[in-house]
């Protein structure tokens, strides 16, 4: 079962979400006229369940488009676009609470839509302080792997100090440093090898920056390794599939900042021919699901910040979906956008840098709160018109 927001932009976008749930075409137009701010996608749920929550929606003025299925009383189990006001969600969410057929989950969930879309601010915490998110924030990737994807790979931690100064001085309000390439078929980095890279620059970076620096890693000893040199941000493209439990206990310890990303399998792996039913949904479910495994070891919820991994384990279409639909993971926490420089934009529009902030832009404006760019200065400077505006 699963509960998410839906992303309308246009009369076309809803009347897609209700032809998808497969009820009568003959209503077809009639639920997309209906669609309001706030649509949400409930998936997997009860057909019994389903049958209650159209009548109570239709009972506070909302509406729902539900399987033909449903109203014929057969047995399994459907997918639902709710179309609903804010305040009809909270009565639907109060109504729902005593519900059976799985409906006491899905207002748990909706309560979780409902804070999201109603909250005065998002914001991501490390250790003692936060970021808040009234203009997205930009995340200067820095890579100390001379394998790197982008090619902007350094190999000198003065070099490494320099970019990062410089970031800073540009608008960057987090520094992401990475030791181990992640592009596709790359093979990992041991451990001793990354702190080796890492930590000499770490040291440096901390001493010479009043932003936030952040480690793009997933191995439990180097995480500890960087957390003990002021490290306030560990970014795991793994989410925990790797560290797990230990992991998990040690950034909770330490109150570090947590990013969890999606990966459909290894870097080794990931583009031998990714296939979803429903890819966002499927990153949706996953990214919820490792959150709450994170916070059962401790680590709060406004610690963690979510990525939906544009680029690993991911068509060129499901890339695409994904930045359509950056602002369904906003329930999750702080979004986290890695579009910078990937292949996929290559393929769109070659090596253009133009190109490369715009899909910067483009994933600020579908509702990513961070943007890991290599481009520091000129993402910077289109998210400062982009907060203006």
């Amino acid at each position: 079962m699963l509960v998410r927001k839906a992303v309308i932009d246009n009369f076309d976008d809803a009347l897609n979400l209700v032809k998808k749930t497969g009820c009568d075409a003959r209503v077809y137009k009639l639920l997309a006229k209906k669609a309001v701010l706030n649509p949400v996608i409930i998936e997997k749920l009860d057909n019994r369940a389903a049958n209650i929550l159209k009548q109570e929606a239709l009972a506070c003025g909302a509406d729902a488009a539900v399987n033909e299925n449903v109203s014929r009383f057969k047995k399994g189990f459907s997918d639902i676009v709710l179309f609903a006001t804010i305040k009809q969600l909270e009565i639907l969410k109060n109504k729902f609470s005593l519900q059976p057929f799985g409906l006491k989950e899905i207002s748990e969930k909706l309560n979780a839509v409902i804070l999201n879309i109603s909250a005065s601010e998002r914001m991501f915490r490390f250790k003692n302080s936060k970021i808040t998110f009234g203009n997205p924030a930009v995340m200067g990737i820095i890579n100390m792997d001379p394998d790197s994807f982008s090619g902007d790979g350094l190999t000198n931690s003065e070099d490494a100090l320099k970019q990062a100064v410089e970031f800073e001085k540009d608008g960057a309000q987090i520094i992401d440093i990475g030791a181990e390439s992640s592009r596709p078929g790359v093979k990992p980095v041991d451990a001793k090898t990354e702190i080796q890279r890492l930590i000499p620059v770490l040291k440096k970076i901390k001493k010479a920056v009043k932003i936030p620096v952040s480690v793009d890693t997933y191995k439990y000893e180097t995480a500890k390794a960087v957390l003990s040199e002021g490290a306030d941000i560990i970014n795991d493209i793994y989410a925990l599939r790797h560290g797990k439990e230990k992991l998990a206990k040690l950034i909770a310890d330490k109150k570090a900042g947590f990013i969890l990303m999606h990966m459909k399998g290894t870097p080794e792996n990931m583009q031998k021919s990714p296939k979803y039913e429903n890819c966002t949904s499927e990153v949706f479910e996953f990214l919820e699901e490792q959150k709450k495994y994170a916070e059962s070891f401790g680590i709060k919820s406004d610690f963690i910040a979510v990525d939906p991994g544009i680029g690993f384990g991911k068509t060129l279409a499901h890339n695409i979906e994904l930045i359509k639909n950056m602002d369904v993971f906003s329930s999750l926490g702080a979004v986290v956008a890695g579009v910078s420089r990937k292949k996929f934009l290559r393929i769109l529009s070659g090596e253009k840098q133009a190109s490369f902030v715009a899909a910067n832009f483009l994933a600020a404006c579908r509702g990513a709160d961070i943007i890991r760019a290599h481009d520091v200065k000129d993402t910077a400077a289109v998210l400062n018109l982009l907060n203006q505006i």
